[in-house]
């Protein structure tokens, strides 16, 4: 059944009576809608019609538009303008109908024919054009308001039905045209703001340059409000507690959504079993973020399940964006979120990889996470999804909910019980959340419990499911999941907070080198510190094996917020890096000269070793740092307490080996030599 609306203002009453005497005409249209926008002489009853007023000082067809589809009642929604006579067939649009009740489309356009009256009939003019025409539209209700309905930034006419169509389009949705000779529409005298063409060239600008999917404002200029109808596309579900330095953890997550490039979305903060005079203040949360629409809910006895289950029931949003109150969110986590939904047709949600940011250690880890299926959920041993980058389907969390009974893990126990309903989560094979580790945090204060009720909930599905459905998850092969979107060390600066951490910055030779600094000889004769910009630097290594290199690196540490102040002075450089003091501590194993290895088709160079890198670096001789710098680059292999190698560079063919072996060797005892692939010594001969 079809729920058909014509919005006006001011427009010839026997025109409308036409078209409503049409639509009264076809069994399957059940319900009609008159949006009688602003007219100056409001509109009467008509009979087989509701009619819906509302004032405005201004014509909006977009809001008008969004008033009838929140009024509609049905699924199927008709959009029809008063000047169009819609004479097809019953069974033609309940056909239609049913195209867009299935979901295989969206929107349809049913393509007008222009005509005007001559001699008191209608005579045929042209045809209207196939798409983005917005004069008769049979579309689904429930993904026009998940979009946010018509963009009331186009008033009047022109381009609203353009930017719908373009919206759908981007989130995956179908757009179809129906053509047919039966769809008229009446040509008359342009609308006095038409006419002088006042709207046109902002609607055309704002066209072009909003590639925005989700649009937050469905009513701008009327009286009419009915927030129940249009909610946001996201809640961002954020379950909390009183804690230490909560108010600062909260304030950088909050930062982080403010950030977001999608910002169609709610955020319902849930108080976990906070006492009421710690309670968050709500009106201090909007004033503090403006930018974000702040709701606060109170559990009195802690439960982390039932503060997530009890933000789903008030989620107003299509999605709802899992969330920590002591997390970052990047950027483009909800956008990339929304991307992967739309690409993967019939997904019931997303996950994504993260960077967990130790506040004790200073350390930083990514984890790439593992695809949500139960061969990963029950065999691997943790890491396979942080519940805090879980995206998921409003209707899939009201029925699945987190089980109450639990104290802790209700997140894998969830994601467990979501496997084996067969649902489709996939990864976004992106890097979206910094997940922060304090010692506040549940992950610190209770892991024995998360680790039993873990493994509780593996045994009792391992048990329930049987031998042969284990079997066949054990026969799967293991895969590893890629991820894209790492981000560098400098993009994660911009996200820390800024007093987080240790962190150093190299400088390589040649970016050394163009600041007027020596890396290799300005470390001889005492001079082991050299200065630019106020910023001391010591000659230092970077990396084990086959992958060490010369650096120059900065003498003081430096926290996140100072460490992303100093790097603009470098950014016109090549070779400037980021090392944080926790990676410098936790060195992985040194690596042996005789376990290097040199792929095919390479050949290295290597010296004997030297007791420590002052020495090795002086038996350099001036020749070679002369020669292609750029082309040669200088290698530490080993720890200085267990002495140096030093290496030069990778060569393809044999001939700029030994080329680079004589120049070495010039003027020294010959302490340079080749090494083949294998890391066997010797000469190349074909080997």
């Amino acid at each position: 059944m079809i729920s058909a609306f014509i919005p006006f203002r001011d427009w010839s009453l026997e025109r409308l009576q036409t078209c409503i005497d049409c639509l009264n005409a076809l069994p399957s249209i059940t319900e009609i809608l008159l949006v009688d926008f602003g007219s100056a002489a409001p509109l009467g009853p008509v009979d087989g019609c509701r009619v819906v007023r509302v004032e405005a000082s201004r014509w909006c067809l977009s809001e008008a538009n969004n008033i009838g589809i929140a009024e509609a009642s049905n699924d199927v929604v008709l959009k029809i303008d008063a000047d169009v006579q819609l004479l097809l067939p019953d069974e033609t649009l309940a056909d239609l109908a049913g195209t867009v009740a299935s979901g295989r489309t969206a929107f349809v356009n049913l393509q007008a024919t222009d005509f005007q009256y001559e001699d008191g009939k209608p005579a045929r003019m042209r045809l209207r054009p196939s798409w983005g025409e917005g004069c008769c539209n049979l579309f689904s209700r429930a993904a026009l308001i998940e979009i946010g309905g018509f963009d009331t930034r186009y008033f009047d006419y022109g381009g609203e039905d353009n930017d719908l169509c373009q919206r759908l389009r981007r989130y995956g949705r179908r757009v179809d045209v129906f053509r047919s000779d039966r769809v008229l529409h009446e040509r008359h005298p342009f609308s006095d703001a038409r006419a002088q063409g006042q709207f046109t060239e902002e609607h055309k600008k704002t066209l072009l340059a909003d590639m925005s999917i989700f649009r937050r404002q469905p009513f701008r200029y009327s009286d009419y409000r009915n927030p129940d109808v249009f909610g946001p596309a996201i809640t961002v579900a954020i379950a909390t507690i009183d804690r230490t330095n909560r108010s600062d953890h909260l304030a950088y997550c909050l930062n982080g959504l403010a950030a977001q490039t999608v910002q169609d979305f709610e955020v319902v903060i849930c108080e976990n079993g906070t006492s009421p005079e710690a309670r968050l203040d709500e009106a201090g949360l909007r004033a503090a973020f403006p930018m974000l629409d702040i709701r606060l809910l109170s559990l009195d006895e802690p439960s982390i399940p039932t503060a997530r289950n009890r933000i789903t029931d008030a989620a107003r949003g299509f999605y709802i964006a899992i969330h920590d109150d002591d997390d970052f969110s990047f950027p483009s986590r909800f956008e990339d979120q929304l991307d992967c939904l739309a690409t993967n047709d019939g997904a019931h949600g997303c996950h994504s990889s993260w960077i967990e940011f130790d506040e004790g250690t200073g350390g930083l880890k990514s984890f790439v996470g593992q695809s949500r299926d139960i061969n990963d959920l029950l065999r691997r041993r943790g890491k396979v999804a942080l519940h805090g980058t879980g995206f998921y389907r409003r209707d899939v969390m009201e029925r699945m909910r987190y089980d109450e009974s639990l104290v802790l893990s209700s997140d894998h126990h969830l994601h467990t019980r979501m496997a084996l309903a067969g649902l489709s989560i996939p990864h976004t094979r992106k890097f979206h959340v910094l997940r922060r580790l304090h010692g506040a945090s549940v992950s610190a204060t209770g892991p024995e419990i998360q680790r039993d009720v873990s493994g509780r909930t593996n045994v009792a599905y391992k048990y329930f499911m049987g031998g042969s459905f284990l079997a066949a998850v054990r026969a799967r092969k293991e895969k590893k999941l890629w991820s894209a979107g790492f981000p560098t060390m400098r993009e994660m600066l911009a996200y820390l907070p800024d007093d987080f951490g240790a962190f150093r910055i190299d400088l390589d030779v040649e970016a050394a080198l163009s600041l007027g600094l020596d890396p290799v000889f300005g470390a001889r004769g005492g001079t082991a510190e050299q200065e630019i910009g106020g910023l001391a630097f010591m000659p230092a290594y970077r990396g084990y094996g086959y992958d060490t290199r010369l650096v120059l690196r900065s003498v003081r540490s430096m926290t996140a917020g100072e460490a992303i102040a100093r790097l603009p002075e470098y950014r016109d450089l090549r070779g400037v890096d980021v090392v944080s003091d926790a990676e410098l501590t936790s060195h992985p194993a040194l690596r042996d000269l005789d376990a290097l290895v040199v792929e095919q088709g390479r050949r290295r160079v290597i010296s004997r070793r030297y007791p420590d890198m002052q020495t090795a670096l002086a038996a350099l001789p001036r020749t070679v740092l002369s020669f292609g710098l750029g082309r040669i680059d200088f290698f530490a292999v080993n720890h200085p307490d267990e002495g140096v190698h030093v290496l030069l560079g990778t060569y393809k063919t044999v001939t700029d080996l030994e080329h680079a072996l004589s120049m070495a060797n010039g003027g020294t005892t010959g302490d340079f030599m080749p090494v083949s692939n294998g890391g066997k010594r010797g000469s190349f001969n074909g080997n």
